[in-house]
């Protein structure tokens, strides 16, 4: 074949895409977005000037400098956090350099790195405790940066302060990209003193999680101005457009206590919903973000943990092949209260096959649903009837049901 070739980077790469089930989901707790913004927040946007006029984040750059406690050249808004992870390793990492990333991590973290053409290390962060000695052990002169993702995506784990400043010391010359994506919801917070101490570390916030802003693609990253000076280069000069950023600066003005009330509810239903996972057979992580990870016997197991959720209407996040974490799955804390007891009550059912029911047609799936059951269909798996059935509702399709014996346990 003749014609344009991708760089190497980018040769069998694909692009960012979440695995999801069929049925018609009305409760999505698998992209950790945050509690919905007031209605009126988008009666702010009167100024026509938004519309026709090239944006500046200036006055967002500002507010948010005010919240860190640094000055507005310390801080670069850009189109979500993810960006401004990418500028990073674009504007620090070269092509043969070798990046340190504990896995797992935020799956657009190696993304990047490969296609830059950075080498990837990968210690293994499997649970809870952060491998420090293993990642202390890899730096070496070649590493050019260190992911420290706190609380982590997917499973929830932190990273104490005093670590990521021993590793930040341990590598002088290395970039720390110190994601706190989810460090709201977290038990503390060391923003402030890795601005204040840390020479080598740049900070990434966003305010897609926990402001509930995740549509706006509104992210920031912060640290020395000799760090974020390239970074504003590294980019395009609009990469946030003006209705984002008159919405973000609106809602980190108001929005202040729709955000705090959201995070004590989650930190409360994370509790809950890690109990309820261990004692329906799995391993959750104990976690500081707003979702809780678990483990299943088996990455079949954790699909069939999606399709059963997905049932009853509730979206869920698994990772079917990765490796690591083929065996888990991630749910959002739906931080509303009715919302979730009814995540409690699915997990319930879709781990107990006392509640599954077997049905042959769209509407005792939607009876199934209503009453709280696992609908699961019979009939021939690769059939368009089939097809229709998990559209409906079903969480799998099954000549018999004796098929679905070993699925739980």
């Amino acid at each position: 074949m003749t014609g344009p070739v991708a760089i190497t980077g980018l040769r069998g790469l694909a692009a960012y895409h979440v695995p999801r089930h069929p049925a018609p989901i009305d409760l999505p707790l698998h992209g950790n977005e945050g509690p919905p913004p007031p209605p009126e927040l988008f009666a702010t946007l009167t100024d026509t000037d938004l519309i026709r006029r090239y944006p500046s984040a200036a006055r967002l750059e500002a507010l948010l400098a005010l919240r860190l406690g640094v000055a507005p050249a310390n801080v670069l808004v850009t189109a979500g956090a993810d960006e401004a992870l990418d500028r990073a390793l674009r504007t620090y990492v070269a092509a043969g350099d070798e990046v340190i990333l504990p896995s797992p991590t935020f799956v657009m973290l190696p993304h990047y790195a490969r296609v830059i053409g950075a080498v990837v290390r990968a210690p293994v962060w499997s649970a809870e405790a952060f491998p420090e000695v293993e990642v202390l052990a890899a730096l070496n002169d070649k590493t050019r940066a260190v992911a420290l993702v706190s609380p982590n995506n997917p499973t929830g784990a932190t990273i104490a302060k005093e670590v990521i400043l021993r590793v930040a010391r341990a590598a002088p010359n290395a970039l720390m990209l110190v994601d706190f994506a989810y460090i709201e919801t977290a038990d503390e917070d060391p923003t402030a003193e890795i601005l204040a101490s840390v020479s080598n570390a740049l900070v990434f916030r966003t305010l897609s999680k926990v402001w509930g802003l995740a549509g706006l693609r509104v992210g920031y990253v912060a640290g020395p101005v000799d760090l974020i000076k390239p970074l504003r280069a590294a980019g395009p000069p609009y990469s946030v457009s003006a209705p984002s950023l008159a919405l973000a600066a609106a809602h980190l003005v108001t929005g202040e206590g729709t955000m705090r009330a959201y995070v004590a509810a989650v930190r409360q239903e994370r509790t809950r919903l890690y109990e309820v996972l261990l004692e329906c057979g799995a391993r959750p992580v104990r976690s500081e973000a707003n979702f809780v990870f678990a483990r299943f016997a088996s990455e079949a197991q954790a699909c069939w943990f999606r399709d059963g959720l997905a049932a009853l209407g509730i979206g869920i996040r698994i990772f079917p092949g990765e490796v690591g974490i083929a065996d888990g799955a991630r749910v959002t804390c739906p931080g509303d209260a009715a919302q979730a007891e009814r995540l409690i009550a699915a997990v319930r059912a879709v781990t107990s096959p006392s509640e599954w029911t077997f049905v042959t047609h769209a509407g005792e799936i939607a009876v199934a649903r209503m009453t709280g059951r696992v609908a699961i269909g019979i009939g021939d798996p690769a059939s368009a009837e089939a097809q229709a059935l998990l559209a409906a509702g079903a969480a799998r399709v099954v000549r018999v049901a004796e098929d679905m014996g070993g699925v739980w346990r």
